[in-house]
């Protein structure tokens, strides 16, 4: 893996970002992680997640990303791999261990997520979870 590919160093950028917000919380930080996105940005969400469906442009992703945190606690990415395809795609796999905040069940699976960079940032992101089915009944929900 290159980690000098212009794609990757864009989202290396976001990453950064959110770990700055994700520890501070700060109103600031969190300006500061929505201008590493374009945009343009769309996140696509899966539809039957509490938080799903797409959020196009940065203000709608920071309301994506507050409604995620008040799903899940104790979010914990582990064992990221970057795989660059072309110029402009990331496509990243990573296991997310994370908490629900309603009922305290832990989720601990792989998800896939697919970034495409335009103008060095990105632009459209697509988040695939493993099992939907495991996390809306980690939430409390019926499958």
């Amino acid at each position: 893996m290159d980690a000098q590919t212009p794609a990757l160093r864009a989202l290396m950028r976001f990453y950064e970002a959110e770990a700055r917000y994700s520890a501070s919380g700060l109103p600031a930080d969190r300006a500061a992680l929505l201008e590493t996105l374009h945009p343009d940005i769309v996140l696509h969400q899966p539809d039957s997640l509490p938080y799903g469906g797409q959020w196009r442009g940065r203000e709608e992703f920071g309301r994506w990303i507050d409604s995620f945190v008040e799903t899940w606690v104790d979010i914990k990415p582990t064992d990221p791999v970057f795989h660059t395809c072309g110029d402009d795609i990331v496509v990243c796999t990573v296991t997310m261990r994370a908490t629900a905040r309603s009922t305290g069940a832990l989720i601990d699976m792989p998800m896939c997520q697919v970034i495409r960079i335009a103008a060095d940032q990105p632009v459209e992101w697509r988040n695939f979870a493993w099992d939907t089915a495991i996390m809306l009944k980690a939430l409390g929900g019926s499958v």
